[in-house]
């Protein structure tokens, strides 16, 4: 299990990463995995022991190469380095590449880039393309949406596959079957973990996540529920078995059923389980476990004591249940999920909504330019271009690029 870390969205090493999206401080947030939630820096932006880089040796010969340093006799902070040189430490230094490290990969991948319209969007392959993973993704596999990336790339013809008989479609079995070869590219609700990384290497392949969109966690109640709203503790409570009525939050004296589904079947249930419930296990009274979104909303609809959760735009069109507005804290105000039926997407792009999160494509980074890392790359690129955000926009997820 990987030591967890904070990010704050400002490196501590003093480099600058060009993959950091969004750019600038952000609240502190614990991390588990090997890039911040938020804002995709590394685990090592955040090491506070500034040092040279393990490549940049004093003035020293080495496989016949000389690396010279170079030292000015009075050093200004403020003063820019040569041409050709590095300031590290305050000290302007002429550096080499390393000489012993072989790249894990080719150096030039097929980039991701930004472009204005599906059709412009080059080097997508022909041919079947098969994706899958978490459930959050619904939205963005609708024929309509299928059929539009197809109007532009009539070869790229996407095909959800679902995982094998007796396994839970969600964000783990897309990345296990992604890894296995079962899929070209998957989705994902969560960020990549550490032995996810670690499979595919011993593959001899790396794998890339890219965000595509924003969500968030909405929780919903029986429709007739005098409830005016909970906080993120309240609910971290209500599903570790601390609170069981509705009275002891405000409510009426009704016993609280509490829905979930499997965390061990969903990116959604398990980053709840881990940011929500600080990786506390699920009371007693949350099992048996949903087996997916569409049973926990029917059986919150019979219970009058009913409370269970899903990405918000599957939970925001229900008219069978009511979404609830949830508060980081008690002393502060309720921020509501939907707003007559529609994701609160201002708030959610904005971090004002407390339960936020990244949507991913999983794609492969391979030697040789296999289909998989094509039609991985190609896909993001899709759904990154300009219509393809707005596409995420209209399916009732946030743009990552707003």
């Amino acid at each position: 299990m990987a030591r967890n870390w904070k990010c704050d969205g400002q490196p501590k090493n003093g480099k600058i990463y060009l993959n950091q999206n969004p750019t600038g401080n952000h609240e502190p947030y614990e991390n588990y995995g090997l890039t911040c939630v938020i804002c995709n820096l590394p685990k090592e932006a955040m090491d506070n022991n500034r040092q040279l880089p393990k490549w940049v040796k004093p003035a020293a010969i080495t496989g016949g190469a000389v690396l010279t340093v170079l030292i000015a006799a009075s050093i200004f902070i403020d003063k820019p380095c040569p041409t050709g040189q590095q300031k590290i430490n305050s000290i302007c230094l002429a550096l080499s590449p390393p000489e012993k490290e072989t790249p894990t990969k080719p150096v030039s991948d097929p980039p991701v880039n930004i472009y204005h319209t599906l059709a412009e969007v080059p080097n997508v392959p022909n041919g079947i393309i098969r994706y899958g993973g978490s459930t959050s993704f619904a939205p963005l596999r609708t024929s309509a949406i299928v059929a539009l990336i197809m109007q532009g790339h009539p070869g790229f013809k996407l095909v959800y596959t679902s995982p094998p008989p007796g396994t839970q479609a969600g964000s783990g079995s897309g990345i296990k079957m992604l890894i296995e070869g079962q899929l070209n590219f998957s989705q994902s609700s969560r960020p990549l973990r550490d032995e996810e990384y670690e499979s595919a290497k011993t593959r001899n392949f790396t794998l890339e996540q890219q965000p595509i969109a924003i969500d968030g966690i909405a929780f919903y109640v029986h429709r007739d529920l005098a409830i005016p709203g909970l906080t993120v503790s309240q609910i971290k409570d209500i599903y570790t078995g601390r609170i069981t009525n509705w009275k002891q939050v405000g409510g009426p004296a009704i016993e609280i059923t509490p829905l979930s589904r499997d965390p061990n079947d969903g990116g959604t249930p398990e980053y709840f389980q881990e940011k929500v419930l600080a990786k506390e296990p699920f009371a007693s009274s949350v099992k048996p476990y949903v087996i997916d979104t569409t049973t926990a909303i029917r059986k919150v609809a019979q219970t009058p004591g009913g409370i269970s959760y899903a990405t918000a735009s599957e939970v925001c069109p229900q008219t069978s249940i009511k979404p609830l507005s949830i508060a980081k804290q008690a002393n502060q105000g309720f921020v509501p999920a939907c707003i007559e039926k529609l994701v609160n997407k201002n708030d959610f792009a904005k971090d004002i909504y407390p339960l936020t999160r990244r949507l991913f494509v999983v794609i492969k980074r391979e030697r040789d330019r296999t289909l998989d890392e094509q039609a991985g790359v190609a896909y993001v690129n899709l759904l990154l271009s300009d219509e393809g955000q707005k596409l995420v926009d209209q399916a009732g997820l946030v743009p990552i690029r707003n």
